[in-house]
């Protein structure tokens, strides 16, 4: 198979054109993929930015079969990023009030 030469995503109906180096076409219909994964508020924000901004890593992944774990590591990732920062806050604020905080930062900063 071959790698991504040029890639463009076209907001109007979410598909990824992409042209590999072996001259193949291939043409992606983002919705469809999207739908047949396991997705969190964090995750869909990760996947409408790398349509827009990085289509080509989006295509690799899709073409790799590789989204599903990309996504599940980006969850895994932010979940550790809120925990730290509530373990942080927690003695100035209290727990509770420490938890909203980080989940207030964590949606914030996706």
């Amino acid at each position: 198979m071959g790698k991504i030469k040029s890639c463009e995503y076209n907001n109007d109906n979410d598909t990824i054109t992409a042209i590999k180096t072996d001259g193949s076409k291939v043409s992606i219909l983002c919705a469809a993929v999207e739908d047949s994964l396991n997705t969190t508020m964090t995750t869909r924000s990760k996947l409408v930015w790398l349509k827009e901004n990085e289509p080509s890593t989006y295509t690799e992944l899709v073409l790799d079969g590789k989204i599903q774990q990309f996504l599940n590591d980006v969850d895994k990732s932010h979940h550790q990023i809120e925990i730290n920062i509530k373990q942080q806050l927690t003695p100035k604020f209290g727990e509770n009030i420490a938890g909203q905080i980080a989940r207030e930062f964590i949606m914030y900063d996706s």
